[in-house]
């Protein structure tokens, strides 16, 4: 049981059974593969349905917004392999979370699909086959009696279901603290505004009450 190293992961692609269908084998370093972002993203500040994208193509992520991505590599998993994913610190640095899953089942096959927020205060722009996925293997002791049959195996593609889930545009926290912020100085003018107003019929009451005493005072 243990990591698969840099030499192992090269040995395992180049096999009649690889983990990563069609890889690449450049993209192999630091014991790690790094898996790139496929043609199909999904953004919820975008209007409509997922976007198709070509090789080269940049997907933009606003400040507080989520996204939907997709791999390039297909993954085939054999029973007795485990998979640690990750987004490379680069992007994190930038803000980019990852708030889907961190691991791979013993069994998977199919691309993966990353739920992303961007938490900087930028936007954050990725580029359609740049390595941007790690994946870390994990060699088990033996076959894992279950065999992983969950509703993403064999995903190919972002699905209508996935875009229902994620779509309509988020409220970043930049926007809501603008928000704030207007709603603030619009209570405070109002209280201004108000406090004004009641100060000049208070006046202008006490006007009227002087004034008709001192009519009553001039009565022979």
């Amino acid at each position: 049981m243990s990591f698969w190293t840099t030499q192992r992961i090269r040995e395992a692609l180049a096999s009649e059974t690889p983990p990563v269908l069609n890889a690449n084998i450049e993209r192999v370093n630091n014991a790690c593969y790094e898996m790139a972002l496929g043609t199909e993203a999904f953004v919820t500040s975008a209007q409509g349905t997922k976007q198709i994208f070509e090789l080269g193509d940049q997907v933009q992520i606003p400040p507080g917004q989520f996204g939907l991505l997709l791999t390039e590599e297909e993954l085939s998993m054999p029973l007795d392999l485990l998979a640690f994913i990750s987004i490379k610190a680069s992007k994190k640095m930038s803000g980019l979370v990852n708030v889907s899953g961190f691991h791979v089942d013993p069994g998977f096959q199919g691309r993966l699909k990353f739920s992303v927020y961007n938490a900087g205060s930028e936007p954050i722009v990725l580029e359609v086959g740049e390595p941007l996925f790690p994946i870390w293997f994990y060699r088990l002791q033996e076959d894992n009696e279950d065999d992983y049959d969950g509703r993403h195996k064999g995903q190919m593609n972002i699905s209508s279901d996935d875009v229902m889930r994620l779509q309509g545009e988020v409220a970043s926290p930049a926007a809501l603290k603008k928000d704030i912020a207007e709603l603030r100085a619009t209570v405070v003018n109002w209280k201004t505004a108000t406090v004004g107003a009641l100060v000049t019929a208070v006046v202008t009451a006490l006007l009227a009450i002087v004034a008709l005493f001192m009519n009553l005072g001039k009565t022979p």
